[in-house]
């Protein structure tokens, strides 16, 4: 049985979002659907519900997503969207600590880049410092510079203090 893609439309209520994600966590054979309808290269609402519902049904179970961290990175890199690689990318820091550490060098790369990007919307730099930690490496330096810069600019003050207090923690 694969999943059922009509059923991610526009107007989606949250209560049936929610009761895809719950189905999701029962037929685990549909994470590969989702990844694969979330890495639309052009994105839009589809790709956006799919990666919204992986991500709920990773928060219901997390043993779904497991095994699939690689998976899900493939999918953000296919997608342009930047909604669906926030959704994705909150379901993979739901892998295991074992699993995220095998990813560890393409989530530090991939962590400092959204903490550098100004293009990006604020709510992925927090997604970027999770993937620099969840990554396992060292955060010296580099990152300092980069969480430094980006707080010394920050576009919102809470950005400003999150960005000094992720860099307070370093040091100590």
């Amino acid at each position: 049985m694969s999943f059922p893609e009509e059923r991610l439309r526009t107007g989606l209520p949250a209560a049936e979002a929610k009761h895809l994600a719950y189905e999701t966590a029962r037929h685990p054979d549909w994470v590969q659907d989702l990844l694969r309808i979330s890495s639309h290269p052009m994105g839009g609402t589809v790709p956006r519900k799919a990666s919204w519902v992986l991500r709920h049904a990773a928060l219901c179970d997390k043993s779904v997503i497991q095994g699939h961290g690689a998976s899900i990175l493939s999918a953000v890199d296919q997608s342009a969207d930047a909604s669906v690689h926030r959704e994705l990318l909150k379901a993979l820091l739901e892998v295991s600590k074992p699993e995220l550490e095998e990813l560890g060098e393409d989530l530090y790369e991939l962590g400092l880049g959204l903490c550098a990007d100004t293009a990006l919307p604020v709510a992925m730099v927090h997604v970027g410092v999770q993937l620099l930690h969840a990554s396992g490496r060292r955060l010296g330096e580099e990152v300092a510079e980069v969480w430094r810069e980006r707080g010394a600019h920050a576009e919102t003050a809470p950005l400003g203090r999150f960005l000094a207090k992720q860099l307070s923690s370093l040091r100590t």
